[in-house]
């Protein structure tokens, strides 16, 4: 593999590496200002949530899809005065398990005491309808965690809400980490292997150039010197000598050998 390539595939590597930690650090934020904000991110005031049903499915601007990341402004209680048509955030436990997840569908209807009615535009009843499978509570002010006004970025939500696993979280952050940080170790024996022949063979030059010997005599000692470092490494690669000990190449010893057969 010639400089080139490597170089290359190195520069992929490392852009590989600043993407996923992006990912890990917007991973990390989410789940930190999640726990802060009542369960949603919080993002300097934007809240990006992934839909996990389709039932905002419709042709209205504001409509989104299952699988949409939709980006809602952070609101706290008192801020906003909410109205008929307002689509909102807030949590639910949707499936009975105890667990609150993000429910972002349109008030449907404001109540005499203040409390809100919502409905998804692609349901046939209400949330608070007890005909609906799943029935929620009226919905007070103090619930709207977020409030939606049609910014959306289509089919990227599932992979959100994916980072956020920690199934996820392993196959798509740690594992890329884990292997990126294994290569970079690798890169780095390599590095030093190289650097040290080079310096066994820089050193040599020096030797000979001290030497009494013409530019051909010198030329012919440093090829000869790397020829005999080759062959002593591809020696010690495949057997030890007869002390048990792997061969050493000593670069003093090679020049000295060098320069009396040329001297010969």
């Amino acid at each position: 593999m010639n400089r080139t390539v490597r170089k290359i595939l190195h520069i992929i590597v490392d852009v590989l590496v600043v993407a996923v930690l992006i990912f890990s650090i917007i991973t990390l934020i989410f789940a930190l200002t999640s726990r802060a904000s009542g369960g949603i991110p919080n993002l300097f005031g934007k809240s990006p949530i992934g839909v996990l049903t389709n039932s905002m499915h419709g042709d209205k601007p504001d409509s989104f899809d299952e699988g949409d990341l939709i980006i809602c402004d952070k609101v706290n209680y008192g801020d906003v005065e909410y109205k008929v048509g307002d689509v909102v955030t807030f949590m639910q436990d949707l499936d009975g398990n105890g667990t609150q997840e993000t429910v972002t569908h349109r008030i449907f209807k404001v109540n005499e005491d203040g409390t809100f009615q919502t409905k998804g535009d692609n349901n046939e009843t209400y949330d608070q309808n007890p005909a609906n499978s799943i029935v929620f509570p009226d919905l007070h002010d103090y619930d709207i965690l977020a409030v939606y006004h049609g910014t959306r970025i289509p089919k990227v939500g599932g992979f959100i809400n994916l980072l956020q696993t920690p199934t996820g979280f392993f196959w798509i952050i740690l594992l890329p980490m884990i292997l990126f940080f294994i290569y970079q170790a690798i890169r780095v024996i390599m590095n030093a292997m190289a650097y040290s022949k080079e310096k066994g063979a820089e050193q040599a030059r020096k030797a000979v150039e001290n030497a009494d010997l013409t530019e051909e005599q010198k030329a012919r000692a440093i090829a000869e010197y790397l020829a005999q470092q080759k062959s002593k490494e591809s020696a010690a690669a495949q057997t030890e000598d007869s002390d048990g000990q792997l061969p050493k190449a000593n670069a003093a010893d090679g020049e000295s050998d060098s320069v009396e057969e040329i001297s010969e």
